[in-house]
Formats: C-alpha cells, sequence, structure tokens
C-alpha cells in the first residue's frame, strides 16, 4: 500500500483539519510498504547490532535510526554518526557534548558503544520506541514536503515536551531552544520577534525571549509551556502569525504590481 501524508489549507483551520484526521493518517503512514518494511527490518537487526558498524554500515538501520531523531539528513555522514556513537556522552570532552544541538546528544547517549554492554541493550523499549519515533517524524517530514508550517506545528508539542525532560534547569532548557532551530522558529514567531532578533548576542535573545513569554502566555517555565494546553496555544498563535505573516508578503506584492501598472509606458 502506498499512502502520501497530507495536510489541506493552512493556517488555524489547516491545523483543524490535519488534526480530525491524524490519527487515521498516521495508521496509513505506517502500513505503506518503505515504511514499514523499513520498521520491520530495524526490529529484526536491532537485536544484532553489536558496534557502531552495525549501524553506519546498514543503511537501513541507519535509516529508522536517524530518522527517529530528526537526522535523517546525515544519512551519508557516516564518520560523523560513527564517532559520536563511539564516544558516547559520559565524558564531556565528547563530541555529542559539545555540539549545541541536542539531537546529536540524545543519539549518542540512547546508542553509546563507549560502554559495555552498549547502551542500547540497556534501555527497555528501545527498539519499539525508536520504530515509532522514525514512523513519526517521517510522517512529519511528509507533511513538510508540501506544508513546512505544518511540520512544524506538528513537532512542537513533543520537541519541547522531550527538550524539558532531558534539561536540568528552566534557562539550560531556553538555550537549548536556542539552538534547536524547529522550536526556536515556533516560539520566535508565535511571540512575534522579528527576523532581526537572531542577530542579537545569544545571552540577549535568552533574556528577550524568556521576557516575551511571560508578556504574552505568562509564564517562561518550560514546564508550563510544555503542557498540552500552552503547547496547543503556543501552536496555534504560531499558525495565526505565520499566515499573518504570508498574507502581508501576498497584500505587499499585489500593491507593488498596482503601482507599477500604473506608471505610464513611454511609447515604442
Amino acid at each position: 500500500m502506498s499512502f502520501k501524508p497530507f495536510a489541506i489549507g493552512t493556517g488555524l483551520s489547516g491545523w483543524t483539519l490535519l488534526k480530525a484526521t491524524l490519527k487515521l493518517q498516521k495508521v496509513a503512514h505506517s502500513r505503506s510498504v518503505v515504511i514499514s518494511s523499513d520498521t520491520q527490518y530495524f526490529l529484526e537487526r536491532f537485536p544484532e547490532i553489536r558496534t557502531p558498524d552495525d549501524i553506519v554500515d546498514d543503511r537501513r538501520v541507519l535509516r529508522v535510526i536517524l530518522g527517529a531523531y530528526g537526522l535523517s539528513e546525515d544519512i551519508d555522514n557516516r564518520h560523523f554518526i560513527k564517532t559520536l556513537m563511539t564516544e558516547g556522552v559520559a565524558d564531556q570532552k565528547t563530541l555529542a557534548n559539545k555540539l549545541a544541538d541536542r539531537r546529536y546528544k540524545s543519539l549518542a547517549r540512547d546508542f553509546d558503544f563507549s560502554i559495555s554492554p552498549p547502551s542500547h541493550f540497556r534501555h527497555k523499549d528501545l527498539a519499539r520506541k525508536t520504530a515509532e519515533r522514525f514512523q513519526d517524524h517521517t510522517f512529519e517530514t511528509a507533511i513538510g514536503d508540501t506544508n513546512p508550517e505544518m511540520r512544524l506545528a506538528l513537532g512542537f508539542s513533543t520537541g519541547i515536551r522531550t527538550l524539558w525532560k532531558e534539561s536540568a534547569t528552566n534557562d539550560a532548557a531556553w538555550f537549548q531552544i536556542l539552538a534547536t532551530p524547529p522550536l526556536k522558529k515556533v516560539l520566535q514567531t508565535a511571540l512575534g520577534l522579528p527576523a532581526e532578533f537572531s542577530r542579537l548576542d545569544i545571552d540577549e535573545q535568552h533574556q528577550r525571549i524568556q521576557e516575551k513569554a511571560r508578556r504574552v502566555f505568562g509564564t517562561s517555565d518550560i514546564s508550563e509551556l510544555s503542557s498540552d494546553t500552552k503547547a496547543e496555544d503556543v501552536t496555534r498563535r504560531f499558525l495565526v502569525l505565520d499566515q499573518a505573516k504570508g498574507a502581508g508578503r501576498t497584500s505587499s506584492l499585489h500593491t507593488a504590481l498596482v503601482l507599477l501598472s500604473a506608471i505610464p509606458q513611454k511609447p515604442v
């Protein structure tokens, strides 16, 4: 069976329609030929993974694992991925601990081959959870092929909830948000922060985004913003303001075309 996830419309109306069909679409996606085949292959191969090479040398296994962490774009960076998993996270000097993007640290933590036995043998249900995350991320990616904003909206609640669980403090969580492009994009748009915001010093960004969150949502506490209710509030505001920006761009273009058409043309 072949199935292509879809989102009809934009903004809140598109979001409402997508949520109404989300469960059925995800089931259909998980049963599609490529996704179900890769998932089953990964689950069968998982008990046989003993070294980083068992992952990076098997493209189908690598595709599922990287997809589960939202790192599909690194499928050809085999040496980089192997280094992350070989070094693990126990030593603060390892590559994973030096990278700002927390997704790499999550990967290196769950598939840490610097310890014996490797960490993936210690995590109960890791194989199943990895397969489920792979299906979720590939679903979001497919939606994003035609509607990037809906992809961001779909991933926000899970992304910010996971980030909060992995952060030691609220301040650390905000720094992680600023280092995670999808989460930063949603919050920056939802808070009405301009593009110039990203050019500020990182400490200034860290201070201003929290101040704006307190004014707009009544809190800068990520434990609250990651709750189902608040995360939905953020998502809906993101979609409304993003759609408004798009409408503004369209309106400006239309105005420019009208003005240009009104300019008298010199006879040839």
